[in-house]
């Protein structure tokens, strides 16, 4: 059961990484009309993307060991 966790963390993680702008607009349906954003929430979202990353590897390993 964890494994199935982790890999929607690692999915999570890429997506914040490689397709913020989507979350974004998932995010904000509802409450924005034709909106775009920002340069610095693309940054943070793909920050915390690698730091999901990161974490989610680290408990694979824990797990593995």
């Amino acid at each position: 059961m964890e494994y199935i966790g982790i890999l929607v963390l690692l999915l999570l993680g890429l997506m914040m990484l490689f397709k913020p702008d989507l979350l974004w607009k998932i995010e904000h349906i509802l409450s924005v009309k034709k909106g775009e954003p920002t340069d610095l929430y693309i940054a943070f979202m793909q920050i915390g993307g690698v730091i999901l990353i990161t974490i989610d590897i680290c408990f694979v390993v824990y797990l593995i060991f």
